[in-house]
């Protein structure tokens, strides 16, 4: 990842939130974003019923999470509408990052929770797409309110599983922790 891209991702998540009117604590809807910036979400489910089909949404759920595909001059994403909401937003919030930060590619498959493309356009989408869900300042704020992650997860729409990531990653947990802890010795 390059050098100031987590600082960088900060920024540009509450530029995007603010374009389609939120603040910093609101919830994220990624599927209103898809839909400003003229992207098709297409539903697996919807497809004609196939092998294929069959496969991602029957045998092999967790393989196949969504897909950034190019559509003739524009683009679609291709989401496995089996999955639970969360989940489904937090796929289309990653497919969506790679649209953000103009990452070029022929298609990228999300599947068993890794992208196609790997490497660095991989990670910097998972950091833009955790700062899109839960920013920065809004997992501060859970943070010195000591929420849970299912607390958070409830407020953000995401998964527990996903909000334990973010308020880790993010490292809110750790900065309230060592300012309480350095207001205890003063």
């Amino acid at each position: 990842m390059r050098r100031g891209f987590k600082t960088e991702s900060k920024q540009l998540a509450l530029e995007v939130r603010a374009e389609i009117g939120l603040g910093p604590h609101d919830p994220f809807d990624p599927y209103h974003l898809a839909e400003m910036y003229g992207i098709r979400v297409v539903r697996l489910t919807d497809l004609n019923e196939s092998d294929a089909v069959r496969h991602f949404t029957e045998v092999r759920v967790s393989a196949l999470s969504g897909a950034l595909i190019p559509d003739g001059s524009s683009l679609l994403i291709l989401e496995n509408d089996i999955h639970t909401p969360q989940r489904r937003r937090s796929t289309l919030s990653h497919e969506m990052a790679h649209v953000i930060l103009e990452h070029s590619f022929g298609v990228t498959l999300a599947y068993d929770r890794k992208c196609g493309l790997g490497g660095d356009s991989e990670n910097e989408a998972d950091l833009l797409a955790g700062e899109l869900l839960i920013p920065f300042d809004a997992a501060l704020r859970q943070a010195w309110k000591d929420a849970t992650n299912e607390e958070v997860a409830t407020l953000f729409e995401v998964s527990t599983q996903h909000a334990a990531w973010r308020m880790n990653a993010s490292g809110a947990r750790k900065i309230v922790r060592r300012t309480r802890a350095a207001r205890q010795r003063s």
